[in-house]
């Protein structure tokens, strides 16, 4: 069970599990707003105690490559082919090819990976929107 209280006008959502206390920030000075998001913090702290979700800030690239070569994409055969034979020459170490085309290709490839994880919330960003209440924007930080 999680219990909301108030420090220096900020509310925080404090849970208890297995006999330790989380507490975290919900970066809000409104009480219906923190009561608004006080479960889905509440389910993402626990989540995260229990190891159902790993902290997104110690995901290497190594993994978040693994991630996205195993996810099935529409992709087509000779498509995941050269995704995977450009990210795994990156991981390995190899430095980018001198033609300029090749040289392209492979730095698209490379950020391709990054736009993807990003979309995908896959790397901790600074903040995450979580919705819209009464026309003002709830950002969650955990």
């Amino acid at each position: 069970m999680a219990s909301l209280y108030k420090n220096n006008g900020i509310w925080y959502i404090a849970v208890l599990h297995n006999g330790t206390r989380k507490c975290r920030s919900l970066k809000t000075k409104d009480i219906k707003v923190a009561k608004y998001i006080k479960s889905y913090a509440e389910n993402i702290i626990l989540h995260k105690l229990e190891g159902f979700i790993k902290n997104n800030a110690i995901l290497s690239f190594s993994e978040l490559v693994d991630h996205l070569l195993k996810v099935p994409h529409s992709w087509s055969a000779a498509t995941s082919e050269l995704n995977k034979y450009i990210l795994t020459s990156h991981l390995d170490g190899k430095s980018l090819p001198k033609n300029p085309t090749s040289r392209a290709i492979h730095i698209r490839h490379i950020n391709q990976c990054w736009n993807w994880v990003i979309k995908k919330n896959l790397v901790a960003l600074i903040r995450t929107p979580l919705k819209v209440f009464k026309k003002k924007v709830c950002f969650l930080f955990l």
